[in-house]
């Protein structure tokens, strides 16, 4: 079958991916400060979180979603699994994926 649409790849960064990338905490702190007064000026959208729990373990999931306009232009939704035994394998009790959308496109969003 052939499109005449430009491919879209995604791109998947993973803990150490992020944490390569050097963020620091006045790099953490203006992200916050920015969203903040987008916030303020109505420029974005958070709906309420929804809450999962699968009843086969003891834990949940939260899915959150939001959309940020101004400089940050991005939707967005995070999906957080909180498992309070996963110590017991030698895992973290909460991983999560967070994906980013174009607002207009609903593409995978530049980072």
């Amino acid at each position: 079958m052939t499109t005449d649409h430009p491919p879209i790849y995604i791109d998947f960064l993973n803990r150490l991916d992020i944490e390569a990338i050097g963020f620091g905490n006045d790099d953490i702190l203006r992200a916050v400060e920015s969203g903040l007064s987008l916030q303020g000026r109505g420029e974005t959208v958070i709906e309420p979180r929804v809450h999962l729990e699968p009843g086969v373990a003891n834990g949940h999931f939260n899915v959150l979603r939001g959309s940020v306009g101004g400089d940050i232009d991005l939707a967005g939704v995070k999906v957080v699994g909180d498992f309070v035994d996963n110590y017991k394998s030698l895992l973290p009790s909460e991983m999560a994926v967070l994906i980013l959308l174009d607002r207009f496109t609903g593409v995978t969003g530049p980072l």
